[in-house]
């Protein structure tokens, strides 16, 4: 699917692709050409009339780059990552790719994003966002996307205190498999927040064309509040790691109090063994003919036992 649109003092509306490239080209106002889920064929055509360098192309249709900004002189290619962590192991990462100058912003990548749709939603109604220029929709748009990272932070952080509570409380579960699973987001969410935040950082440099002076304080901050995620990622690494530490070591104690049990039992139980062993002997002890001779055997048992059991106390061995 591809969507268009043309802004300008009037207003901002939507466009049939073949204008937008008209306008892209040669103006007046500013176009935003929006390439949802189309093969790599369809979009070099669509965008060979704006003379994109073949490299950028490339990148543009690869989708399999780390978040980078490329200065090609009149425009721009930069590569950034939407994140959602709902269910399952990892957290799904969509790369979008643009490409942007004075004249237009194009916007490439393989399913819906929330950022894309809030600009789609919003332009009509704040059409300013586009006629001030492509880079204050960029800005828009990278607004939107950042701010879907912070969700994410805070069910991490709520993630890590359940399972925390979970591990004190002794609750029985696949405890590991969630600390695991927790690593491996963490891991891969990284590997994205940290060249972003460097990436978004370079926007608000003055060294490219396509980025005016007006709008890098927006983007600086855009850059705090990545930098804030990457921060916040860093921390919950080494929490999750704590928590693993910490897993390990409450397993631990749990098998050394079932061991110290089993240890008081079989100590208490070893004296039984030997005064069992005594009266079991194959020839008859003078015991045998008392009267209440196995009410005393009995009794010799349980004091056994008791006496046992108070020596293990007094030591604070049980």
């Amino acid at each position: 699917m591809i969507r268009a649109w043309h802004a300008d003092a009037a207003g901002a509306r939507e466009v049939g692709v073949d204008e937008a490239v008209r306008l892209a080209v040669a103006g007046p106002g500013a176009v935003w050409l929006d390439i949802e889920a189309t093969d790599d064929q369809t979009a070099r055509a669509l965008l060979a009339p704006l003379g994109i360098h073949p490299v950028a192309l490339d990148d543009m249709v690869a989708h399999i780059n780390r978040p980078k900004v490329d200065d090609y002189g009149a425009y721009l290619y930069l590569a950034v990552h939407s994140a959602r962590w709902e269910s399952g192991e990892r957290p799904t990462l969509r790369e979008i790719d643009f490409l942007i100058c004075d004249r237009f912003l194009v916007s490439l990548h393989d399913e819906a994003t929330r950022s894309v749709s809030a600009a789609h939603q919003v332009l009509a109604r704040r059409p300013e966002l586009l006629a001030r220029g492509p880079a204050f929709l960029l800005h828009f748009l990278l607004d939107v996307l950042v701010d879907h990272y912070l969700p994410i932070t805070e069910q991490i952080a709520a993630e890590i205190d359940a399972l925390e509570e979970a591990l004190f409380r002794g609750s029985e579960g696949p405890m590991d498999e969630g600390i695991l699973r927790l690593k491996r987001g963490l891991s891969a969410l990284r590997r994205i927040v940290g060249p972003q935040r460097d990436t978004v950082l370079a926007l608000t440099r003055d060294e490219f064309r396509a980025i005016p002076p007006e709008v890098r304080p927006y983007l600086r901050d855009v850059y705090d509040r990545l930098a804030r995620v990457s921060d916040l990622l860093d921390s919950f690494r080494d929490e999750g790691a704590t928590l693993l530490e910490l897993q390990v070591a409450v397993t631990s104690n749990r098998l050394n109090s079932v061991i110290k049990v089993l240890t008081v039992i079989a100590t208490i139980m070893l004296p039984l063994t030997v005064v069992t062993s005594y009266y079991g002997m194959n020839f008859r002890l003078p015991e045998f003919g008392w009267r209440y001779g196995w009410l005393y055997a009995l009794g010799l048992l349980v004091l056994t036992a008791l006496g046992t059991w108070w020596y293990l106390r007094r030591r604070h061995w049980s």
